[in-house]
């Protein structure tokens, strides 16, 4: 069983014309909605609490994975 198609007639490709670059407020999906960072944010927290926070994290880490290591 075989399919036979009609020959078609051959289209040249067209020449295409290059897209123009879509301008930076619309390129994103939250365009026009953005508002500025209050400037209490910019003193939330002090540089030392999220350092704290992770050096405990990793002093636990550390910890860990010497007494799994050790067999403590």
């Amino acid at each position: 069983m075989s399919l036979t198609l009609p020959a078609t007639a051959q289209h040249r490709p067209t020449a295409a014309v290059a897209p123009t670059e879509t301008p930076e407020c619309e390129a994103s999906t939250c365009a026009g909605i953005s508002t500025p960072e209050s400037a209490e944010l910019h003193t939330a927290w002090p540089g030392w609490i999220p350092l704290l926070v992770i050096a405990v994290l990793v002093i636990s880490c550390l910890g860990f994975a010497i007494g799994r290591i050790g067999g403590w």
